[in-house]
């Protein structure tokens, strides 16, 4: 798809609303099918609505759903619990519960949330079983979107004041990323974009009009590949065995 226009509209699971952006959810569980057995033990930390462990429990995995507002899980096929990633006690104590008690972990769109994001990253491996692997997504501030709104504005994209409301605090560029899974022991880590991000778009921003930011995606197209680093992709994700 080259060109993107108008808002992203809420997309849905079984009925359960996918607060993740388009087709990331589906790349996670393809992910997972190429990596993973069925009947696997995968732990969904930041589970949302539960639209993505309700996807990979109807794909044979034995997923385990974590966030802090149980009243916003609506999946009836899963197991959930309850979990403030900000509360270092609570934290600890599901960790130590849970070492080494899972294939994989998978943390989407939560990481950006947290405020200790390395202590995050090695409790997400202290999860995650000797030979497994945790899988990571973020939004990708060094898009090429990204890089117009913040040359634009000073700010990333996705954490202007208006994110705020819903937790977006800790902005993560790919490289500081890899280097928190290095430094904590992972291995084989692999960075890349996800999601929708087309070279021109004009859907919605806080910023810039669609028009303006569609004008400039215009612009910018042709420039495009004097850009290094991971330009595309509303999200990046990681994987990195342990």
């Amino acid at each position: 798809m080259l060109t993107y226009f108008g808002c992203k509209s809420p997309r849905f699971y079984n009925g359960l609303r996918i607060k993740a952006d388009i087709g990331l959810h589906a790349e996670i569980a393809e992910a997972l099918i190429s990596s993973l057995p069925k009947g696997a033990k995968i732990l969904d930390l930041g589970a949302g609505e539960g639209a993505l462990s309700e996807r990979l429990s109807d794909l044979g995995f034995n997923v385990l759903a974590v966030d802090k507002n149980k009243q916003d899980f609506k999946s009836q096929k899963v197991q959930f619990q309850k979990l403030d990633f900000n509360d270092q006690m609570a934290v600890d104590q599901f960790v130590s519960a849970n070492e080494e008690a899972f294939d994989s972990v998978i943390s989407v769109e939560v990481i950006e949330h947290v405020e200790n994001q390395w202590a995050y990253v090695r409790q997400l491996l202290t999860l995650t079983k000797s030979g497994g692997f945790v899988l990571i997504t973020t939004p990708n501030i060094t898009s090429w979107l990204s890089r117009l709104i913040f040359f634009y504005s000073g700010r990333f994209h996705q954490f202007l004041d208006s994110d705020l409301h819903y937790g977006h605090i800790n902005p993560i560029c790919p490289w500081r990323l890899k280097l928190i899974l290095e430094q904590s022991g992972a291995q084989n880590i692999k960075i890349k974009s996800a999601g929708t991000l087309p070279p021109i778009y004009f859907g919605g921003n806080k910023i810039l009009t669609k028009i303006t930011l569609g004008t400039l995606s215009v612009l910018l197209l042709p420039f495009n590949w004097l850009m290094q680093g991971i330009k595309n992709g509303w999200c990046v994700m990681a994987i990195a065995s342990k």
